[in-house]
């Protein structure tokens, strides 16, 4: 192999072509200024996002005080959401049922519905017949009907839109979206046994299954808690928007690629009149906060919050905390059960 070398020389004085004998250093006024208003657009935000979480917070306040009056008032939470089977509820009642519905949910009602009073939204309560199914036209009104405590102002998805059960009735049956959920308790399942159903735990593979204080049909006290009000989440929070995986990829397939969340009642669909879709405003914990993983996973049953890298909760003494979304599964899940016994970090 030859190599050849190529002798070149520079006169020391001499200018190489198309460079500058003086070096520009640091910014232009206009680089400066764009670079000034970039901080000032971000401090904006950051502002205006703590503005959001505090009103967030609130809401969770004033929704933690109104499960402690109810309890006072009732000694017991409000139910998860009432229950009872079509075909039970037309031998009480009367009512006709038919269709392949004996086997639906024909009350529905939940938490966020027992709660009005105490939240200054009696005048609604009262014009909802808790005797009749959620999806029966005389509650039409009443579902369809916004209320702010039950948005937060960083969920873009959920204010001015409805979750929709029934496209074919007219008119269509569709529910006020809202922006937060009360806790079922840990799940287990899919996430722990892949491909074993056996042992799944979880709000809707087993909907009174729970080791939390909002289920099916509940009737969770003060007394129940016995790992301690502080150490028991109660609301936590879940947008309506698309349900996405770890690396930001939407989960699903319509007609189901977005959250259902709503403040109203646990409804069943046309299509799946067995399924009392308790996730429509109950979480569980079986993946931590905004952790959900694949299509067919519980990913619907999980928390969703529209703030960054956390999430917030009421707990059940009242109190208002921010968890970081890699909390670890097992004090999630500790956080999420009434009486455990385990063990929690004093810092969450």
């Amino acid at each position: 192999m030859q190599f050849y070398f190529v002798e070149c020389s520079i006169k020391p004085n001499a200018a190489i072509a198309g460079s500058s004998s003086h070096r520009k250093i640091g910014f232009t006024l206009v680089e400066l200024l764009v670079v000034i208003a970039i901080i000032g657009i971000l401090a904006v935000q950051q502002v205006r996002e703590a503005a959001r979480r505090t009103v967030c917070k609130n809401n969770l306040r004033q929704m933690a005080l109104a499960l402690h009056n109810y309890e006072s008032a009732f000694r017991r939470f409000p139910a998860g959401y009432a229950y009872i089977s079509g075909s039970d509820y037309a031998r009480q009642t009367g009512y006709s049922v038919g269709g392949g519905m004996e086997v639906a949910n024909h009350l529905g009602h939940g938490w966020g519905t027992f709660i009005l009073p105490y939240l200054e939204q009696n005048n609604l309560y009262q014009q909802i017949d808790l005797k009749l199914p959620g999806f029966d036209v005389a509650n039409l009104e009443a579902r369809e009907t916004e209320l702010g405590i039950f948005l937060c102002p960083s969920d873009i998805w959920s204010a001015g839109t409805f979750v929709v059960r029934d496209e074919s009735a007219s008119p269509v049956e569709q529910y006020a979206a809202a922006s937060y959920c009360a806790n079922w308790g840990p799940a287990s399942g899919v996430a722990d046994t892949p491909g074993n159903t056996s042992d799944d735990v979880n709000l809707d593979a087993t909907p009174d299954n729970s080791a939390g204080p909002f289920y099916r049909n509940s009737r969770t006290g003060f007394g129940d808690i016995r790992d301690g009000t502080s150490n028991t989440l109660a609301i936590g929070e879940r947008t309506n928007g698309p349900i996405l995986d770890l690396s930001g990829e939407p989960i699903g397939n319509p007609p189901h690629p977005n959250y259902e969340n709503v403040w109203f009642a646990a409804i069943r669909d046309i299509d799946a009149p067995d399924d009392d879709h308790g996730h429509m405003f109950l979480f569980d914990a079986e993946y931590g906060p905004n952790q959900a993983r694949g299509e067919g996973t519980g990913a619907d049953r999980g928390i969703a919050a529209p703030h960054q890298s956390q999430a917030q909760f009421a707990l059940l003494d009242g109190s208002v905390h921010s968890v970081d979304d890699q909390i670890n599964i097992k004090t999630y899940r500790a956080l999420s059960s009434i009486n455990g016994g385990e063990v929690i970090p004093s810092e969450f």
